[in-house]
Parts: structure tokens; C-alpha cells; sequence
């Protein structure tokens, strides 16, 4: 509302005339927050995102003249991670907010500068809302392809390993799992084509999906 309309309202309704320059400080002190529309998409997308923040993506408040912003990021590889960028990105755009797209290297930076998805999205998973898309998006992020099956490592948030094994372990398909050698933190698991697609991972995982279909994901999203 303008001004002069907010002006014409208070005068209307309490009687008093306020200047512009009160109008305008007031209309300051409230944080514009751009609304996020999760209902605009599948849940399975939403978990999907969920898993391949918790993989991949980072968060950060910064502060400037025109106040706090808080971004989310989520970095992909720029060799081989167009596919699942590119999903990225349509689920953010889905819900209503607008990615930023920066190729830095060897990286593709996703950026979305959003208070409630900041809020909403967590690097620690929640082990009860656990679902197959939430472990596609998990493995679409530090997983990798080896003939026939996948590879997913770990070492900045054991806690996602842990989960993800216990994922498999719970519906009666466990993978074999290990610490790579001079990296205690580091460590692995390997995923069976049969067990991805058994546990419903499949559908909604690009990775897994470039394997049936016999596909690199090599091309780079930004030139």
C-alpha cells in the first residue's frame, strides 16, 4: 500500500493525520518475507530437497545496510551434477522463490537467498521423516555412480550416513559399509542397483535413473 493510502486509513479509523516520513519508518522496521508454497509440490520433491541439503548444502546469515539475509546454498559438481541441479532448481522455483545460478570452478552454486527455507531445512536429518525420496535426494548429492550400483560418502555429517544405513537396515536390505583407510571420518557404503530399486529409491533419484537408462550426467549448467 502506498503512503498516502496508509495515511488515508489511520486518519479514517483513528483520527489522526501522520506524516510520510513516520509511514515510512514504521513500513522498515517489518522484514518483508517472501512466502514459500510448499503445497505446490509433491512431498516426495520437498524430501527429495530436503536429503540433498543434507548432503550438499550450507547455510548462512549475512548482514548489510539493507539488513540480515539468509541464504541457502547447495554446491553440485559441475562435471557431472547437471541432472540433479537442474532438479534442484525446479523444485526451488516450484515453491514459489527464485535460485540464483553461479558456476565457481569445478562447482555449481544454487543459491536462494529465503528466511523460511533457511528455517525449514536442516544439515542434521530427522531420522522419523526418513522416506526413499529424502535418501534419493541424499545420495543424488554425495553419491556416485560404480558399474551398476552406488557409492555414497561421508564424513561432515555422520550423522546422514548413520541414518541412511539404518534406512536400509530397517526394511531388511543392509549395505555394506566401511572406513576408508587413513580418513577415519570418512566413510562409505555401497548400494546395489537391486536394493535402489527394491526400496523405492529409484523413482526419485537421478543418479540411480542415469544408471537404467545408461546415461554420464557430464554436461555443465553454466558455460
Amino acid at each position: 500500500m502506498s503512503y498516502t493510502k496508509i495515511q488515508e486509513k489511520v486518519e479514517k479509523h483513528w483520527g489522526v493525520r501522520i506524516a510520510k516520513s513516520t509511514v515510512g519508518y514504521y513500513k522498515r522496521q517489518k522484514p518483508r518475507i517472501k512466502p514459500m508454497h510448499l503445497e505446490a509440490i509433491s512431498q516426495e520433491d520437498w524430501h527429495w530437497l530436503q536429503g540433498l541439503f543434507s548432503a550438499d548444502g550450507s547455510k548462512i546469515v549475512s548482514k548489510d545496510k539493507y539488513g540480515k539475509h539468509y541464504v541457502v546454498r547447495i554446491s553440485l559438481d559441475k562435471k557431472h551434477d547437471y541432472a540433479v541441479a537442474e532438479k534442484c532448481i525446479r523444485i526451488i522455483r516450484g515453491i514459489g522463490l527464485t535460485p540464483s545460478v553461479f558456476s565457481e570452478g569445478n562447482c555449481i552454486r544454487v543459491k536462494i537467498s529465503s528466511k523460511l527455507l533457511f528455517n525449514a531445512l536442516s544439515k542434521v536429518p530427522i531420522k522419523s521423516d526418513i522416506t526413499p525420496a529424502f535418501v534419493a535426494g541424499a545420495i543424488d548429492g554425495d553419491g556416485w555412480t560404480d558399474k551398476g550400483a552406488i557409492q555414497f560418502g561421508q564424513s561432515h555429517v555422520p550423522e546422514l550416513f548413520d541414518t541412511i544405513a539404518d534406512f536400509f537396515m530397517k526394511i531388511g536390505m543392509p549395505v555394506a559399509t566401511w572406513t576408508q583407510k587413513g580418513t577415519p571420518k570418512y566413510r562409505r557404503m555401497y548400494i546395489p542397483f537391486s536394493v535402489i530399486k527394491s526400496a523405492d529409491v529409484l523413482p526419485h533419484s537421478v543418479r540411480a535413473q542415469g544408471i537404467i537408462n545408461n546415461l554420464d550426467i557430464i554436461l555443465p549448467l553454466v558455460e
